[in-house]
């Protein structure tokens, strides 16, 4: 894949031309939805309720990827638990438009859970644990496992680098890590790794399981007293605090909160409190990546409109300050 534009085919008419190919038929509007990674669109369907059209970024996940989500999300579905899961087309989920895969699933309605809410933490506890006890047995193929590790080299290399995943050539100056803050910041990377390989190495899990992998609240939605879970696109095989630790808020005492999560969770399946220890290595992780992320996606016009402060040397500062303040704050979420 190269740094040329993924959706620049992606004109209205070619939405309406790939909704339409299933059978359905638009009333002509269309609402883009807050997504950046893929294109999410809200389509008016004539005498019928609207549906959301996904259409996924080319080159991100393989054809064989993306059915595991999808058919995970119809297992999920059968199963009784509240999730969005992919409409059907002759027996077919996971559909093809110039190339480009999407699918449709039905609109949900709704509000996403409010940050402190102690009663909605035991909720999404709930929630996350039916997820995961439903999977138990059947352990992805297809999809990464974590690597947090990995993770975090790769993410440092490209950003020290100057270079992105797509093409073996400089990103703009304006956006790479300046070269006076690129030996404070191996230091701190090599800190931090340090740290998480510890951790890491005084426990990890002999057994991954399936999870959602970015559960955080803009993929939750609360329709008819019930949360739903959105989104799997990044399913993969993990630890089951991945899915925990993007609720807690608070972070001079998150134990209150992790403690109505896990109460929870443990009305579906037992946790195992070693995997708080992990919780510092996924959010240094999640730290790193973010700013690869942005450097990888920065041929995508949506990003440049969406991240004005991306690159500038205030951004950088920001981020060591962001890693600095990881070291400083070690240990807090989990004791």
């Amino acid at each position: 894949m190269t740094a040329t534009h993924s959706f620049s085919s992606l004109i209205p008419d070619v939405i309406l031309d790939a909704v339409e190919s299933t059978g359905l038929w638009s009333d002509s509007r269309i609402y883009p939805l807050n997504s950046y990674e893929n294109r999410v669109y809200q389509i008016g369907i004539e005498d019928a309720a609207p549906v959301i059209a996904k259409f996924y970024r080319p080159g991100r996940w393989s054809e064989a990827q993306i059915r595991e989500e999808h058919q995970t999300l119809l297992t999920l579905k059968a199963a009784g638990v509240p999730v969005v899961a992919p409409l059907e087309f002759n027996g077919d989920s996971l559909l093809r438009h110039n190339e480009m895969f999407f699918c449709l699933s039905p609109r949900l309605v709704g509000q996403h859970p409010e940050a402190d809410n102690l009663d909605q933490l035991y909720q999404l506890g709930e929630l996350i644990g039916q997820l995961h006890k439903t999977l138990t047995t059947t352990p992805f193929k297809e999809r990464i496992n974590v690597s947090p590790l990995s993770q975090m080299q790769e993410s440092a290399k490209q950003i020290l680098s100057g270079r992105t995943l797509f093409e073996d050539t400089p990103l703009p100056a304006a956006l790479q890590l300046p070269e006076k803050l690129k030996p404070v910041y191996q230091q701190q990377i090599a800190t931090l790794h340090a740290l998480c390989e510890n951790r890491i190495n005084a426990y990890w899990p002999s057994k991954l399981r399936p999870i959602h992998g970015d559960c955080h609240r803009s993929n939750l939605m609360l329709h008819n007293e019930q949360f739903h879970l959105l989104d799997f696109d990044d399913c993969q095989n993990g630890v089951a605090v991945q899915d925990l630790w993007l609720h807690i808020t608070q972070t001079e005492n998150p134990r209150q909160q992790l403690s109505e999560m896990i109460e929870g969770y443990e009305s579906h399946l037992p946790f195992d409190t070693r995997e708080l220890d992990l919780i510092d290595v996924f959010k240094c992780v999640r730290i790193i990546s973010y700013a690869a992320w942005l450097q990888n996606r920065w041929h995508d016009p949506a990003f440049v409109k969406a991240f004005t402060w991306f690159g500038s040397e205030d951004y950088w500062l920001n981020h060591l300050n962001e890693l600095k303040n990881c070291e400083l704050e070690w240990g807090g979420m989990s004791k």
